[in-house]
């Protein structure tokens, strides 16, 4: 019995393998949808012969459409392998679900053709939104200590005004005022705490980053000031504008400005720089603490890696789990005892 006899020979059906995948599979010329298989006719709920005067926008925020022509614009003419991006798509008719649409070009001598292969994960997100809940209260357990400082100072000054009110009567005006501020401030402390910690659905909808690291800022003030470390915010002077959560893109500020903190000692500085350019929106948190040996920079990111004796790691995997959500990226530059610089990079949207 020969080899070519015990060899079997297999016909391999792809357009089978198209038509029955769980992926939803879209080929555009342009814009236009020219086919779609099952799983993407049930994602989008598109009725028998669909395509006539069909196109892609028709499913998209205007701000992801620009998004999906940029992506579109490097396969085609950079030649690149692959894009991928993170949409929000109307799902068999129901409220809008979370996918990962692989762009990759389809070589045609007839026409410049682009296939969208799309990816559900609304599961992997919900696993993802109860790491960033319970890596969420992990911080905030951290924090604790500064936030009651923070609260306890008010309430010190707000029964010592009690006690001259009783006192001097003839002042209350004056006495009243102080009292307001303070409560006022007490209030902010604790509206800031709880908006982070309560869970939220995620909600995707312009948002202003400058006004978001101004509120992380705060949260670390205190323990800024005992460690005598000083903050910096530069913004250009304008506004930054993005897609995005605001809980999720809070927390990604809240992890980068805790670990400079604790990266950092008496004296050290941690800057947020907000700056745009072209079509990106671009964060960088720096701190002039002890830096990252090169050794371990390739594995900042990963899960359970942490240069901290009592740390997880989960909170930088969350990090970049965030900002990959958002079709951001984020770089780190480290160099041993002059600090550490994490840039990340955002699709801008216009000004609301």
């Amino acid at each position: 019995m020969n080899s070519h006899s015990q060899a079997k020979e297999y016909q391999i059906d792809f357009q089978h393998i198209v038509e029955h995948t769980s992926d939803g599979i879209i080929v555009l010329e342009a814009d236009q949808i020219v086919y779609a298989n099952p799983a993407a006719k049930r994602f989008l709920s598109l009725k028998a012969n669909p395509y006539k005067d069909l196109t892609i926008d028709s499913y998209l925020r205007a701000e992801d459409l620009v998004l999906l022509h940029e992506k579109m614009h490097r396969v085609i003419f950079y030649r690149t392998e692959r894009e991928m991006i993170h949409l929000s798509m109307p799902v068999e008719g129901k409220k809008k679900k979370p996918l990962e649409v692989m762009i990759t070009p389809l070589r045609s001598p007839d026409a410049t053709l682009v296939q969208l292969t799309l990816r559900d994960i609304s599961e992997r997100r919900a696993a993802e939104q109860g790491l960033m809940q319970s890596e969420k209260l992990s911080v905030i357990g951290e924090l604790s200590a500064g936030i009651l400082h923070e609260v306890k100072n008010p309430l010190t000054a707000i029964k010592g005004f009690l006690q001259l009110l009783q006192k001097a009567p003839s002042r209350i005006n004056e006495y009243l005022s102080i009292l307001m501020s303070e409560v006022e401030q007490i209030e902010k402390i604790t509206n800031e705490l709880l908006y982070f910690t309560k869970p939220k659905e995620e909600h995707f909808v312009a948002q202003e980053l400058t006004q978001i690291a101004e509120e992380t800022l705060f949260l670390f003030e205190s323990q800024a000031s005992r460690k005598k470390v000083t903050f910096a915010l530069q913004s250009e002077g304008k506004n930054h504008w993005i897609n995005g959560d605001r809980t999720q893109l809070k927390q990604v500020f809240v992890n980068l400005v805790k670990n400079a903190l604790e990266a950092s000692a008496a004296n050290d500085r941690i800057t947020i720089t907000l700056s745009s350019a072209g079509s990106l929106e671009q964060v960088q948190v720096r701190d002039t603490g002890v830096g990252i040996p090169k050794i371990l920079l390739d594995k900042i990111g990963q899960s359970f890696f942490t240069t901290k004796e009592s740390g997880t790691g989960l909170g930088l995997m969350v990090t970049f789990n965030i900002i990959r959500n958002h079709n951001g990226k984020m770089t780190v530059d480290s160099k041993e005892n002059e600090g550490t610089a994490f840039t990340l990079t955002f699709p801008r949207i216009e000004e609301p």
